[in-house]
């Protein structure tokens, strides 16, 4: 499950990834983050992923996909920046593939294991 939602007092946007994830449920919350016209021009998302899991063996097609959906979402955005809380090993892996095939200029991402240094990072923004 994919659950978001924007604090209001700081200005991010809290994300929670828990259980088994697909990579259809990904592309799903990328395309309704896109979607969403009550989210700033200016992106910060601090996303927890600490507690979930891959659902199956990802393939590198699909990894595509996810940054093919993610470039035309950030696209409509003055900046996103994405701090990403990870702690499984193969998804730490996926994580830094995927910081290296998606950079654009309005895109960062990165991958952290700690809330702490994930919202350092991000209140550079």
């Amino acid at each position: 499950m994919i659950s978001y939602k924007l604090n209001t007092k700081t200005g991010i946007l809290e994300t929670t990834f828990k259980g088994n994830i697909s990579m259809q449920d990904i592309i799903d919350y990328i395309s309704a983050l896109a979607q969403d016209k009550t989210l700033p021009q200016k992106l910060k998302v601090l996303s927890d992923a600490s507690k979930a899991k891959l659902a199956g063996e990802p393939e590198l097609d699909e990894l595509m996909r996810i940054v093919e959906t993610n470039k035309k979402a950030v696209a409509l955005k003055d900046g996103t920046y994405d701090a990403f809380i990870i702690s499984g090993s193969v998804e730490t892996a996926l994580g830094q593939i995927y910081m290296d095939l998606s950079k654009t200029e309005k895109y960062m991402f990165k991958v952290f294991s700690t809330k702490k240094a994930a919202l350092e990072w991000l209140n550079k923004f």
